[in-house]
């Protein structure tokens, strides 16, 4: 009876201590999903600000380079904005257009803009400071000038930005109730979804300067994540109201389960009075059969339980579909609204060597053509991104797949390539597997294009392709005599945006292999990689030859590349 009692006990605490800690997990997963939010659109709008002062700090430079720098270039620069002020290290006014108030001048003497420029970031913005009746944010650029260092600092009004700023805000997905903030360093709302508090507001209340001092947290029933930008004083702050955000594991959902629990533990207790009281009225085979009756109930108890279990991982595998979703939706948003600006800058430059190509100066077409192809990159990196982030969930099912077939049409569409690069591609007999044919396709092209690109100087590229297989397992290997790398990179080289070399050396984004290696751990393999400097480099692709589906959880890692943890990292671009 004492053993029935203690398992019974054990049972239900075992029953609570599993509700208690999954309905923790399901609240720590949306904390997580709110929070990744916050990161991504953190880096967005960083990105958005970063393109325009990439595109903008040469062309300053240039019209600043003048000695001495007078007032009207300085006017030309400012447009609409306030005032724009070049200005030393050393927080020395070099020249200042109109508008330049002495206000102006005596907050320099604690700009947070200049505070993140001194501290090496290429450019900056800062708090809202005292100018007119709405204030004004400083946006600085690092200038590098024949004088030396400068800073050119153009005073925006908050009105200006708020706008441009609501807009990326109200593209943040969330639940409804929800809020999204941009705030500068003391607690000035930049812009805001909530018309309650819109751009101007200041955090007062104790509750919201509180707010301001940690990164997340629970306040007046709603939870809020907080991410600072990396090149200014400001941060991104995402709120939402408790009961809609946690539904999942609040509200009657939160207590049903534990109401289910409970009843087990009243009819538990039920159970054990009634056993005790059969067994004192009854003889020794009335006992023995009392006790099958109890272990009976035991069993079906157990199946419940594992009935709930079962249900409950459903609704969570439901519940990740429909978050893959949403994030995959959200990444495909958030690369048109990246690449829109970018196809402006390339129209605009492309329309200006067309009709202004003869007025213009070797410089300047230089600098147009420098331009264009900067956005060229951000726009391949960005299409590289949305590919590796699409390899686990826009994957085609697998069939069979013939190598050679695959070696031969990417060959032929790198037919340019191969003859400009005076190149050799030897394609041996390679095997029929199954896998998802246009990923198959992906993975050659990038080993092959990877041979042709990291050629040597003055040595006609050899690529030979091969394959073994050795019983459920496939070698595919693809050998060529470029430049190599040293052997201590050969788990670095995996990683998205690792280069071995700077980006004007040789073309690409950082994530070819990367995604050969995402593509590989679908199909159930590794990539590993061989070399030596000037010896060329061998990437063997180890997969299973008959696999009928993918890998899911696939581990966002390079190889082990453990043993060069402590080496002197290469240049990343």
């Amino acid at each position: 009876m004492i053993a029935g009692v203690m398992l019974i006990l054990g049972l239900l605490a075992v029953f609570a201590i599993e509700l208690s800690d999954t309905q923790a997990r399901s609240k720590a997963d949306v904390k997580g999903r709110v929070h990744e939010r916050s990161l991504l659109a953190a880096a967005l709008i960083d990105s958005l600000f970063g393109t325009s002062a990439s595109s903008s700090a040469t062309t300053d430079a240039r019209l600043l380079d003048a000695k001495p720098v007078t007032r009207a270039a300085l006017d030309r620069l400012r447009g609409t904005s306030r005032y724009a002020v070049l200005v030393t290290p050393q927080r020395r006014v070099v020249a200042a257009s109109a508008g330049f108030t002495a206000q102006a001048r005596a907050d320099l003497a604690d700009s947070a803009t200049l505070r993140l420029l001194q501290a090496g970031r290429p450019w900056a913005l800062g708090n809202v400071l005292p100018y007119g009746r709405d204030g004004v944010i400083n946006y600085g650029l690092a200038l590098k000038t024949r004088a030396g260092p400068r800073y050119l600092l153009t005073g925006l009004g908050p009105g200006v930005l708020g706008p441009f700023l609501l807009g990326e805000l109200r593209q943040i997905p969330g639940v409804k109730g929800a809020h999204n903030y941009i705030l500068d360093g003391r607690g000035r709302v930049i812009a805001s979804t909530n018309p309650v508090r819109p751009t101007g507001y200041q955090f007062h209340t104790p509750i919201q300067l509180s707010v301001l001092h940690h990164a997340m947290g629970d306040v007046s029933g709603h939870y809020y994540d907080r991410v600072p930008l990396p090149n200014a004083s400001w941060s991104i702050l995402l709120t939402a109201p408790n009961g809609p955000l946690f539904a999942s594991v609040s509200g009657l959902r939160k207590w049903l389960p534990w109401v289910i629990f409970a009843a087990f533990a009243v009819v538990g207790v039920l159970a054990l009075l009634l056993a005790l009281r059969a067994l004192r009225a009854t003889d020794a085979v009335q006992e023995a059969k009392d006790q099958l009756e109890i272990a009976n109930e035991q069993l079906a108890a157990s199946n419940t339980a594992l009935e709930d279990s079962n249900v409950e991982l459903e609704r969570r595998a439901r519940e990740l579909a429909r978050s893959n979703a949403e994030l995959d939706q959200f990444a495909s948003i958030a690369s048109h609204d990246l690449q829109e600006p970018l196809r402006k800058v390339r129209t605009f430059t492309e329309r200006v060597t067309d009709t202004e190509g003869a007025a213009l100066t070797e410089r300047g077409r230089d600098y147009l053509q420098r331009a264009g192809a900067s956005a060229e990159r951000m726009q391949r990196l960005i299409e590289d991104l949305l590919k590796y982030s699409r390899v686990s969930t826009q994957g085609r099912p697998f069939e069979p797949v013939d190598l050679g077939l695959v070696a031969r049409e990417v060959v032929e569409d790198l037919d340019e390539q191969v003859r400009n690069a005076g190149a050799t591609v030897q394609i041996g007999a390679l095997p029929t597997i199954s896998a998802d044919p246009p990923q198959m396709r992906q993975l050659m092209q990038n080993l092959i294009s990877n041979g042709l690109k990291f050629r040597r100087e003055d040595v006609a590229p050899v690529i030979e392709i091969s394959a073994t297989i050795d019983e459920a397992w496939v070698k595919l290997t693809v050998r060529d005599n470029g430049i190599g790398f040293d052997p201590q990179y050969a788990g670095r080289i995996f990683r998205v945006f690792e280069r071995l070399h700077g980006r004007g050396s040789y073309p690409g984004t950082g994530i070819g292999l990367a995604l050969c290696l995402k593509i590989a751990q679908r199909h159930g393999g590794t990539v590993v990689a061989e070399s030596a400097p000037g010896e060329g480099a061998s990437f063997t692709v180890v997969m299973q030859s008959q696999r009928t589906e993918a890998v899911t959880d696939l581990t966002p890692t390079a190889p082990d590349d453990s043993r060069d943890s402590t080496e002197e990292p290469y240049v990343a671009v």
